[in-house]
């Protein structure tokens, strides 16, 4: 491997002192009133502050300084004394700094001043300002230089760095801007080429620097100044179309010319036919490999945007560590709340030892505790007829004369009460130290549950979030922000599009279905003052609407609330609550339960743990004596599975080709009671099946009579819950009633 890379370090090397060797013989073409030659003097001590050996430099120099009709006898001493100095003195070759090498160059500069004078003492000012030009030339040759021994390194090129190449290219090209024939010119066909490469990596700032070398070639030949306006036309078109690939950017300089009518120019230095072919050629021939890279240095965006991705990606890894972890830990302390189940016959116990207690002074024991089973037995049997208020009689094998009889069944009956109260509190704490193993358990899920969700995130999942903002890009939304991540087994994706939006929320649907390649559903659309917010997932098997038809007098609020939530992983759940009495509490009440039960849906609760907590948190909110019923249907949209769940709510109907059933569970509404439990019925759904939930205004209008009621009306094929609250008004129903018609598709 060593050797690998000091073959690489030599063959680089190589390659500098050819190119600056060719590049200081060329540029040693340009120079002031023939004589001086700045632009190569610049190159030589650029190269020097670099740190880097000019004697290629510095030989192309005296080759070039006599190549002309007139000899460049200041430069080529001056080149010459200035290698030598920084050959053989070490504190500037070595250790001097930029400073110190530029005042040795002037230096050298001004003892060899005197040769400028061969030629008439009127060349004085031009050797100061050639001396001058050098100097500015000199730095930006430096960045060229330094920006080249750095570029195996995997970075962007930072602006000055790029500026500098830029002016580096433009020199070049008016050194060889005399390589012409007849209407083709070498520096307008690399002006085509490298422009269109430019405007492929930079886009218009790659159009600027084109349009700078035409100014420049325009101002050093003094040709006509409409190739400036024909080559700033072709690549701000180029500019613009550069996404669509190399044919667009070609095609734009086509246009261009063909406007301006260049094509038909006979002129060496304009877009003739010539010089556009060259060009043209020239850049599509380019491997592709090459823009890539040309892009990969030059433009900061794409690096910018992977390394805010990575960053994002990194952060979203450690946060997914610390909330599994977090998961763990409650999942770990759910432990300190298990109680195992044990047998204890506490009642039994008790009561025997308050038997005992009297027995023990009498001198009749023996005779009655001669069979300890049978008297244990019987004392059991007063305990309970005395508690229930019974009268008791001594019972064999207890004395029928016994003296001690009453005191016998006071202490028997007491010892029974404080041993049901024992047991009374011991299942209040087991079952509360159940509800808290429960709660941190299932809380422990769920975060293990989030954290899985995000480490889930794949480079798939990333191509494809790129795919659909590219889309809805073009189709002219403003994404502010987009996440696509998969949540069980099914990809969500969450977006904010800024405001206005130039069309409907469907068609932002569509759009994102075209790119990503599968049928959505919407779970939930958002909008606030600047944003609108949307969550799409994937579409399932089974599609789930309903109908909500609703009665309340006039002036009145309705005690009814109804609510359809959809939640992540294909599944819908919808809701109708009934709170207790009429108005406004009422209302509060029903829209509370509601809101409870979706939003330990959307938290990611498990399902046994939100049907529990409705009731728990809806009564630890009510200030009031109030409670309200709550009828939910949750159904996997993915399988058909459904569960439907009654707290104190009437029974609800499954309408099944024509058929109804009859769908009913016993439990106390919520807020009653912490312990109150609801009914859970699961059941699987066809397409094209239906469920009627009817709140207590309509079941009390038809009682019994419900379900023959539904059956009359799917009969008639008329609407299901419009035509029920005519019924139900018909038979004088006044209350409020509430008809919700779940329909699968």
């Amino acid at each position: 491997m060593r050797k690998q890379e000091q073959e690489r370090t030599a063959l680089a090397e190589t390659v500098v002192l050819i190119g600056g060797f060719v590049g200081a013989l060329l540029l040693s073409r340009i120079r002031i009133n023939g004589v001086h030659m700045p632009l190569s003097m610049g190159l030589l001590l650029g190269c020097r502050l670099a740190g880097a050996d000019p004697a290629a430099i510095a030989g192309g120099i005296l080759l070039g300084a006599f190549a002309g009709f007139t000899p460049a006898w200041q430069d080529a001493a001056t080149a010459l004394l200035f290698w030598t100095i920084t050959q053989f003195v070490p504190k500037i070759a070595k250790d001097g700094t930029k400073r110190v090498r530029i005042a040795a160059y002037l230096l050298c500069g001004l003892l060899t001043l005197p040769l400028s004078a061969i030629g008439g003492v009127k060349d004085l000012p031009y050797a100061a300002l050639s001396l001058a030009v050098s100097t500015i030339c000199a730095l930006c040759w430096h960045a060229v230089f330094r920006t080249i021994a750095t570029m195996n390194r995997a970075r962007i090129l930072a602006e000055a760095e790029q500026a500098a190449i830029v002016l580096g290219i433009g020199m070049l090209l008016l050194a060889v801007s005399d390589a012409a024939l007849a209407s083709w010119s070498l520096p307008v066909t690399l002006i085509v080429a490298l422009g269109a490469a430019a405007v492929h990596a930079r886009g218009i700032t790659g159009a600027a620097a084109a349009i700078l070398w035409t100014v420049m070639l325009t101002l050093y030949k003094g040709s006509d100044p409409g190739l400036c306006s024909s080559v700033a036309l072709g690549m701000l078109l180029a500019a613009t179309l550069r996404e669509k690939g190399k044919l667009f950017v070609v095609g734009a300089f086509f246009a261009s010319g063909l406007l301006f009518r260049t094509y038909l120019d006979q002129q060496a230095f304009s877009l003739s036919a010539p010089n556009l072919a060259a060009g043209s050629l020239l850049f599509c021939v380019t491997p592709k490999a090459w823009l890539s890279d040309l892009r990969q240095y030059t433009d900061p965006r794409p690096f910018r945007e992977r390394m805010m991705q990575s960053a994002v990606r990194r952060t979203e890894q450690r946060a997914s560590l610390a909330v599994a972890r977090m998961g763990k830990l409650l999942g770990g302390f759910s432990g300190m709340f298990h109680v195992a189940e044990r047998e204890d016959d506490a009642i039994g116990r008790w009561t025997v030892q308050g038997a005992l207690a009297i027995c023990r002074g009498c001198e009749m024991r023996r005779l009655c505790w001669k069979d300890a089973d049978a008297m244990r037995d019987t004392i059991l049997t007063l305990a309970v007829q005395a508690n229930s208020g019974a009268r008791v009689t001594p019972i064999e094998p207890i004395d029928e004369y016994c003296r001690h009889f009453s005191d016998l069944c006071s202490s028997v009956l007491l010892s029974y009460q404080q041993a049901q109260n024992r047991n009374a509190v011991s299942r209040q704490a087991q079952a509360q130290s159940g509800f808290v193993e429960r709660q941190f358990s299932g809380a422990g899920a769920a975060l293990c549950s989030f954290a899985r969700r995000m480490q889930s995130r794949s480079t798939a999942s990333v191509r494809r979030e790129e795919r659909i903002r590219a889309r809805l890009e073009r189709a002219g939304y403003a994404v502010e922000t987009l996440d696509l991540y998969e949540s069980d087994g099914t990809d969500t994706i969450v977006l904010s599009l800024r405001r206005p939006l130039c069309t409907k929320h469907s068609a932002v649907r569509r759009e994102i279905e075209q790119a990503y390649g599968c049928p959505l559903r919407c779970l939930r659309v958002a909008q606030s003052e600047h944003l609108v917010s949307f969550r799409f997932e994937q579409d399932a098997v089974l599609h789930a609407g309903v109908q909500i038809t609703r009665n309340t007098a006039p002036g009145t609020v309705s005690g009814d609330a109804t609510g359809e939530c959809r939640i992540p992983g294909g599944r819908v759940c919808f809701a109708l609550s009934d709170g207790m009495g009429r108005g406004r509490e009422a209302r509060r009440e029903s829209e509370a339960a509601i809101r409870l039960l979706f939003r330990l849906w959307h938290a990611g609760v498990e399902r046994e743990l939100i049907y529990e907590n409705v009731n728990r948190m809806l009564l630890a909110q009510n200030e009031a004596d109030m409670y309200a019923t709550l009828d939910a249907v949750s159904i996997d949209l993915n399988t058909g599975e459904a569960e439907v769940l009654k707290y104190g709510a009437p029974p609800s109907f499954l309408v099944r080709e024509g058929r109804v059933s009859t769908i009913s569970g016993e439990a106390l509404p919520c807020g009653i009671l912490a312990e109150a439990t609801p009914s859970v019925t699961r059941i699987r759904l066809r397409k094209n099946d239906r469920i009627v939930l009817c709140s207590d205004g309509v079941q009390d209008m038809f009682g019994q009579e419900t379900e023959a009621a539904i059956q009359s009306i799917e009969d008639k094929g008329q609407r299901t819950g419009e035509q029920l609250l005519e019924m139900a008004k018909a038979r004088g129903g006044a209350d409020d009633m509430t008809v919700m018609v779940i329909r699968v598709a």
